[in-house]
């Protein structure tokens, strides 16, 4: 278990490979999460990488002004479907673009990217329609 802010911070900084698979899958309190969100910006990024982060500091983040925070967000599994909609509508293709990738998307979201005005967007949010219907999808 990651204990505080610090030693995350310690392990996303040390160069080590074990390190770094320890802020991917090691748990941490709610309370280590807040002050990694709230007193180090720059970990935000990283944060997102955990599987174990709760739902409420995912949340949170996904109105974060790094695009790269919405968008990690945007692509993971069991992304709070809400979260999804949301990042759905963001200002930018590379947040949309991993909604549009993310297999748990909901069909009605897809669906509304299908029409999408970026090919990428659109041509990702096919390929999933598609997969649910058990076909492949046009390009």
């Amino acid at each position: 278990m990651i204990e505080s802010a610090e030693e995350f911070v310690r392990l996303r900084e040390s160069g080590d490979s074990a390190d770094y698979q320890r802020i991917k899958r090691e748990e941490a309190s709610p309370d280590v999460w807040w002050t990694l969100v709230r007193d180090h910006p720059d970990m935000r990024f990283w944060v997102t990488f955990n599987r174990t982060v709760p739902q409420d500091v995912l949340r949170h983040l996904a109105g974060d002004d790094d695009w790269r925070v919405r968008a990690n967000i945007a692509g993971r599994r069991g992304a709070p479907q809400d979260v999804l909609d949301a990042l759905s509508r963001d200002g930018h293709d590379a947040v949309v673009a991993s909604v549009a990738s993310n297999p748990g998307t909901p069909t009605e979201v897809l669906e509304r990217l299908s029409g999408h005005s970026w090919e990428d967007v659109r041509t990702r949010a096919l390929e999933q329609l598609a997969q649910r219907a058990g076909g492949t999808a046009a390009r």
